[in-house]
């Protein structure tokens, strides 16, 4: 008997590829892009942070508190 009875002379198979979001409902979904996107845009504002050399509104406040300024 032969191991490959097919008498057509070929053979195939398909899966469905599914994607991350596979049983997730659409509310869900926006709610994990969003939350991805924000952080993303988290950790820019971290770098831009992180790269300052000096901060101007902290120096500007600490100047502030060290002189007694009572101008509030």
């Amino acid at each position: 008997m032969d191991e490959f009875p097919n008498t057509n002379g070929y053979s195939f198979s398909w899966t469905q590829p599914y994607n991350s979001y596979y049983g997730m409902s659409a509310g869900e979904i926006y709610q994990d892009l969003t939350v991805r996107e924000e952080m993303i845009r988290i950790e820019a504002v971290d770098n831009i942070v992180q790269n300052m050399l000096t901060y101007p509104d902290a120096e500007a406040i600490l100047l502030k508190i060290r002189q007694g300024d009572t101008d509030d």
